[in-house]
C-alpha cells in the first residue's frame, strides 16, 4: 500500500506546465529565413474532433522513438509544429508514414525555406492500398488511377 501512496505523492508533485509552455529555441547567429524550420514538420489530423495534445505528443514520441527527441507544439487550433533535433529522425518520420492517432490520419509536410508554417497546405496524404481478388481486367495503371 505504501508503494501506491508514494506513487500518488510523486504524481501530485508532477508539474508539466514548464514543458507545455516551452518555446522553440533555434540556433543563434543563423538567419531565420535559411534554416529556422529546417528540422521541423507542420501537420494536422484529418478529423473534426479535438486532439488531446498531451496524449498525442506522448504516443507519437513513443512510436517514433527519435534519437535526439522531438518537441510538438500546437501553433494554431488543430495545427502542430514538430521540431526534431536530428535530421535522421525527421527523415524517418517523413518516409515511415502514414501516421495516425486516435483513428485520425496525420498529414505532415516539410516547411519550405522562407515559408510560414501556417501557409503550408495540409490537405492531402499519399498512401498505398492493397486490393485482394481483383479481376485481371482491372489490373492496370489506368484503372488504378
Amino acid at each position: 500500500m505504501t508503494r501506491y501512496k508514494n506513487l500518488d505523492d510523486q504524481l501530485a508533485d508532477l508539474n508539466i506546465e514548464e514543458e507545455e509552455n516551452e518555446d522553440f529555441i533555434f540556433e543563434d547567429g543563423v538567419e531565420e529565413q535559411v534554416n529556422r524550420y529546417e528540422l521541423c514538420l507542420i501537420g494536422r489530423f484529418l478529423t473534426e474532433k479535438n486532439i488531446n495534445t498531451r496524449t498525442m505528443t506522448t504516443k507519437l514520441a513513443d512510436i517514433w522513438k527519435p534519437m535526439m527527441g522531438v518537441n510538438i507544439k500546437e501553433i494554431d487550433p488543430g495545427i502542430f509544429l514538430f521540431k526534431f533535433y536530428h535530421r535522421e529522425d525527421l527523415l524517418w518520420v517523413c518516409n515511415g508514414g502514414p501516421w495516425s492517432f486516435d483513428n485520425a490520419m496525420l498529414v505532415v509536410s516539410k516547411i519550405p525555406v522562407g515559408e510560414e508554417p501556417l501557409n503550408v497546405p495540409l490537405w492531402s496524404l499519399e498512401i498505398w492500398i492493397q486490393i485482394h481478388d481483383l479481376p485481371k481486367d482491372f489490373m492496370s495503371e489506368a484503372v488504378g488511377k
